[in-house]
């Protein structure tokens, strides 16, 4: 079976038209006609309806059925093509949520550096639903990324490294800054600016919305984190964030969250399930376990 049979099929599937199939591919007409009769040849059975015109087409049930098949395989064609261009780089393509990023990578660089890995790493922005789609398309090899749940995708390969809570954020010059903590329930009068879908906050909010048992008011949502902090400080909103989106410089007041049981935000090691793992993507792994290991320990020392 022809690979370029299966494009054009493909193609054809799509725009309904012989004519717009030829010209995408810039080839004549009749090449795609050929190309479907030899698939229809080597499957005995029709894959198109045409009139005699060739006006309009109607795409068999045989056709629809092949052509779910051929997407899929189109499409891992195009992520193997993708992940051994990179192996010919020698670079991994690496996915880093801002707040994880901000967070950890100013430590795990040093680690890096040590292991003159730092060369081979090309890293991706994004937030952790974007980067989970740009693993599973290929584009990427490798990411920390922030879930409420284990990570469990048969095309992913996923270790869960550290766990960490949710809080709310608060100015220093708002009434609950004084608080040591919080219960959720207490929040059903405040107005909330939080991250937006790109992130996983959204997700565990709604968890707490829903134990709480009220709709929260949210009058903003953004994927800049640091709007967001500033729109916190000046008290336009209070925020809910992961613990550690917050550092000393922010100026802002972290509460934990009272609420039992309460999701967690989970940071996992996801790479692609595939055998073209080079050496320096197996080096920067192996790094990673080892920096999340040593700040596990710290984290109990403290």
């Amino acid at each position: 079976m022809n690979l370029k049979d299966l494009e054009y099929f493909q193609r054809l599937v799509h725009d309904k038209s012989f004519t717009k199939v030829a010209k995408a591919f810039h080839v004549s007409q009749p090449t795609v006609t050929y190309a479907v009769k030899r698939l229809e040849k080597e499957l005995g059975t029709e894959l198109i309806l045409r009139d005699q015109s060739h006006r309009s087409i109607i795409i068999t049930k045989a056709g629809m059925v092949l052509s779910k098949h051929v997407s899929n395989m189109l499409k891992e064609l195009s992520v193997a093509i993708r992940e051994i261009d990179r192996l010919k780089e020698e670079t991994v393509a690496f996915g880093l949520p801002p707040i994880i990023g901000n967070y950890y990578f100013p430590k795990l660089s040093s680690f890096l550096f040590k292991n003159d890995l730092m060369e081979h790493v090309n890293l991706i922005d994004g937030g952790s639903k974007d980067l989970y789609m740009l693993l599973k398309r290929g584009k990427i090899d490798m990411a920390l990324l922030g879930s409420t749940e284990p990570i469990r995708d048969p095309e992913l390969y996923s270790e869960l490294l550290i766990k960490k809570n949710f809080t709310i954020i608060v100015s220093p010059e708002h009434p609950l800054a004084q608080r040591k903590s919080v219960a959720f329930s207490e929040l059903e009068h405040e107005s909330f600016v939080l991250l937006n879908e790109h992130y996983v906050h959204p997700v565990a909010f709604e968890k707490f919305s829903q134990q709480a048992h009220f709709e929260p008011k949210i009058i903003y949502q953004s994927s800049n984190l640091n709007i967001l902090k500033g729109m916190i400080r000046e008290q336009v909103g209070i925020g809910f964030l992961v613990e550690l989106a917050i550092n000393t410089d922010d100026h802002l007041i972290s509460i934990p969250i009272e609420d039992q049981p309460q999701p967690d935000f989970l940071i996992s090691l996801v790479q692609r399930d595939n055998l073209l793992q080079s050496n320096y993507r197996n080096q920067i792994s192996r790094i990673v376990r080892e920096f999340s290991n040593v700040e596990k320990a710290s984290q109990i020392l403290e």
